[in-house]
C-alpha cells in the first residue's frame, strides 16, 4: 500500500518527516530526535515484554525471517528459557505421577 500527499502524490520520507512526524513528536513532547524507527522499537519491545510470541512480532516488523528479530530482540525475552524449563518440569511432574504413560527405559 503506498501512503500519497493531500495533492495525490506519492508520500515523500522529506515530506512526512516535516509535515507528520515533526508536529506529531511536538505535540507529545518527545524528544525532538526521536525517530519513526524509534516508534518500531517501542513497539517490539513492548510487545514482546507482554507477551506476544517473537514469532508473531517478527511478522509484524515485516521482517523476511524470524532470524533477524531474534538477533535484534531475542534479550527481551529471557524469560522464554524460563518458561521452557517449566514446561518440561510439567510434564516431567505428570509422567512421575502417571508412570504408565512414560516410555520404558531400554
Amino acid at each position: 500500500m503506498l501512503c500519497h500527499t493531500p495533492r495525490g502524490g506519492l508520500l515523500r520520507r522529506d515530506y512526512y518527516n516535516r509535515e507528520i512526524w515533526k508536529p506529531a513528536i511536538a505535540a507529545t513532547k518527545l524528544p525532538g530526535d526521536a525517530t519513526f524507527h524509534d516508534l518500531r522499537h517501542t513497539f517490539a519491545s513492548t510487545a514482546l515484554a507482554e507477551g506476544v510470541p517473537i514469532s508473531e512480532v517478527s511478522r509484524w516488523l515485516g521482517h523476511k525471517s524470524i532470524t533477524t528479530t531474534v538477533d535484534l530482540y531475542g534479550h527481551l525475552v529471557p524469560e522464554a528459557s524460563g518458561r521452557a524449563r517449566d514446561a518440561l518440569d510439567s510434564a516431567f511432574r505428570l509422567a512421575r505421577m502417571c508412570p504408565q504413560s512414560a516410555p520404558a527405559a531400554p
